[in-house]
């Protein structure tokens, strides 16, 4: 959680230090935050969802194998960790590698002199 924080605390803090230099700066500041926002916002469901999912997996783990059928309880475990390294490892490599991508894009585009708006954000501050 704590790095979740520091990725929002940064431009949080660069955007009210740099906002009344220029227009520019007030809208791109605004949008990274909102971007960071975003991010932790997508984060959470993931991640809300994957512990969800894994609950479930130990419970009918823990059921099947109760129940006198270890088949059923492996069966489910089994698509417990095949449902992590198949679908959420890669989203959340995207998750860690897509904001810093995007960054370094905005950072080269904003030195240009030039707008630019961050993909599937969310503009909450406007």
């Amino acid at each position: 959680m704590l790095p979740g924080i520091g990725a929002l605390l940064g431009p949080v803090a660069a955007w009210l230090y740099y906002r009344d230099r220029s227009r520019l700066l007030d809208e791109q500041g605004k949008e990274a935050v909102n971007f960071q926002i975003s991010m932790w916002i997508y984060s959470t469901v993931i991640g809300l969802v994957a512990f969800g999912l894994f609950s479930l997996g130990l419970i009918g783990g823990a059921v099947g194998s109760a129940a006198g059928q270890p088949g059923v309880g492996a069966f489910a475990v089994l698509g417990l960790f095949s449902t992590f390294f198949l679908f959420f490892l890669p989203v959340l490599l995207v998750l860690g590698l897509l904001p810093l991508i995007l960054m370094l894009v905005a950072v080269i585009q904003v030195s240009a002199g030039k707008p630019y708006r961050y993909p599937l954000t969310l503009r909450l501050l406007r």
